[in-house]
């Protein structure tokens, strides 16, 4: 897509900003490893190049500092140059699949055809499940106002990430539908998952995102909820899937990523 372009020219140029940023007072001289000499009150240092071995002075000094920061500015430029790299690589690999892309490769007879012949009625159908009215989860929000790129308001950044992906890659979802559970006593549960996915196939998949695990009764809540998807049919790994957020907040937007992935995959071939 040209949008995926158009965002790889971005990023290399705010690579190409960060390493301007270095400015011209780093020389770029490849520079030992600091060797630290400790004795008494005092920090006494050294830069240490194969066997050869110079004192540069007290940890204080400025000597020390200009060390410090050609080094950090060393691997700086080194990671930003990796990167950009790398993004030089996959603009070079990347194959855009959208429809102007193929047809432009396809002979000119093929340009008659209309766009209403790639239309997939099941597909429109499923959009149509996943926007029309359907019971939701009824507790507050948080404070904190987050919206996916359509304008649907969740409750985390963990399940905004999700919303914006699954977005991106077109598939329909229900966010914080509610869903009723009986397991092999009788017994029923009402449940809200974070995302309710309809497949082809008619099979349905779920995604939670756990942002709050840290706090025992937040943890122990959610196992009593895996024992309820489970009776429902949902097993992790197939067709229910779970992302977390780490012990001080940080989300993992690569396993948020390859999740969509799974869910996409299991999207056109069936979760069962």
């Amino acid at each position: 897509m040209n949008e995926f372009k158009e965002a790889i020219k971005r990023e290399q140029n705010r690579i190409q900003r960060f390493i301007n940023l270095t400015g011209d007072n780093w020389t770029g001289e490849k520079r030992g490893i600091l060797l630290l000499d400790k004795r008494r009150n005092s920090t006494y240092c050294y830069e240490k190049m194969g066997n050869a071995k110079k004192y540069l002075g007290k940890s204080d000094s400025d000597a020390v500092r200009s060390f410090i920061t050609d080094q950090y500015l060393t691997e700086k430029r080194n990671r930003l140059h990796f990167d950009s790299n790398l993004l030089d690589d996959l603009e070079k690999t990347y194959k855009d699949y959208s429809y102007n892309a193929v047809m432009a490769g396809l002979p000119n007879s093929y340009s008659t055809i209309l766009n209403e012949d790639f239309n997939n009625e099941r597909y429109e159908e499923l959009k149509r499940w996943a926007n029309e009215d359907y019971l939701k989860n009824d507790a507050p929000f948080p404070d904190s106002e987050i919206y996916t790129k359509d304008g649907r308001r969740v409750r985390s950044k963990g399940e905004c990430l999700h919303g914006n992906i699954l977005i991106d890659i077109g598939i329909p979802f229900r966010y914080d539908s509610i869903i009723t559970i009986t397991d092999h006593n009788g017994n029923t549960k009402r449940l809200s998952p974070d995302f309710l996915i309809q497949c082809f196939d008619r099979s349905l998949i779920i995604i939670e995102h756990l942002g709050r695990l840290f706090d025992k009764r937040y943890a122990l809540d959610f196992g009593e909820k895996c024992y309820w998807y489970l009776q429902g049919g949902f097993i992790l790994g197939k067709n229910f899937f779970v992302t977390s957020d780490d012990l001080y907040g940080g989300t993992d937007s690569q396993a948020i990523w390859e999740t969509a992935k799974a869910v996409e995959r299991l999207f056109y071939e069936g979760s069962q």
